[in-house]
């Protein structure tokens, strides 16, 4: 007789940083490996750039770090911790922000904060992510693949995540900034002159200084700034020019038959020899990147699609 297959544990949760904390509590019951992990990534966003205000001496605290997160810098904090030594994003076709392949990336601290030295126009268009004097640093490694793609060899334990707007999502600023999301988009493009990262950066550097100098004072974007105004979060994270960085997120609403057609992928995808050590899922929905109205049918098949892979069990702990 087959011996039964254990339930891989599995968590559910809505602010996908949230699921470092799972991640952290399976850790810390030795539920699994403490290094080594591999963290295969379904997203339409890559959310790997470091948090840009903490300092990496607080990442030890658990409860502190966990608290300091955001949707989009939740992973290099456990690269620079040493748990996760490879990300695989998975990413859907209507999202450009990494291109394709593998690489190594080296993070480390500068001036007490992490930050990533590469030449990838996702750290280089970011004053706040890239760093050039890295000192204390680590590597891990990089594979951006697309939907439908085989996963490369998964030779150490590891995890898969899954954002639900990975099959559907919209840019929440495009309802805010209204009629002024496309000239802001235009605004704040960054466009690479084949100079050195470092160069580059520089050169972002000012053009934001600029450009937020213009958010604050500029007539022309008075109606903009009305725009935002009225939402106590955005003017709090940094008001029209907060909003007006988030005009290039990736946009594509799917009808069901395209959910369907890329479920079918994924698992394709995830029908490989090695079982996941814990999966996670975010539903995406409180920060409006996930589509409303469609968010719990999209579960539904999730969890369909997983539960015809292997075992699953939620609670676990």
């Amino acid at each position: 007789m087959a011996a039964v297959q254990p339930a891989i544990p599995m968590e559910i949760v809505d602010d996908h940083n949230r699921a470092l904390d799972f991640i952290y509590k399976l850790i810390a019951r030795k539920k699994i490996p403490f290094n080594g992990l591999t963290l295969v990534h379904y997203d339409s966003h890559p959310d790997l750039a470091p948090p840009a205000d903490l300092p990496i001496e607080q990442f030890s605290d658990r409860s502190t770090l966990l608290e300091e997160l955001s949707i989009s810098d939740w992973i290099l904090p456990a690269v620079y911790m040493g748990h996760i030594s490879r990300v695989v994003w998975v990413k859907p076709h209507w999202s450009d922000q990494i291109p394709l392949g593998t690489q190594r990336i080296r993070i480390g601290s500068e001036r007490g904060r992490l930050r990533v030295n590469s030449d990838l126009e996702y750290y280089v268009s970011d004053p706040d992510s890239f760093g050039s004097n890295l000192y204390e640093t680590r590597e891990f490694e990089l594979t951006v693949i697309p939907s439908g793609y085989p996963i490369p060899s998964l030779t150490s334990p590891w995890i898969l995540d899954i954002d639900l707007d990975f099959f559907s999502t919209q840019n929440p600023f495009r309802s805010v900034l209204g009629p002024h999301f496309t000239k802001l988009k235009t605004l704040f493009a960054f466009h690479p002159d084949g100079k050195t990262s470092e160069e580059q950066a520089e050169r972002r550097r000012k053009q934001l200084k600029e450009l937020k100098r213009m958010c604050k004072t500029d007539p022309e974007l008075a109606e903009a700034r009305d725009c935002v105004a009225k939402d106590e979060e955005i003017i709090e994270l940094g008001g029209l020019y907060y909003a007006a960085q988030q005009t290039d997120l990736p946009e594509h609403v799917s009808s069901e038959s395209e959910v369907l057609t890329m479920m079918g992928e994924v698992r394709g995808m995830l029908a490989v020899e090695e079982t996941p050590v814990a999966v996670t899922i975010a539903r995406s929905v409180g920060d409006a990147y996930s589509v409303a109205h469609s968010i719990d049918w999209i579960q539904k098949q999730t969890l369909g699609m997983l539960e015809k892979l292997w075992p699953v069990q939620q609670n676990i702990l």
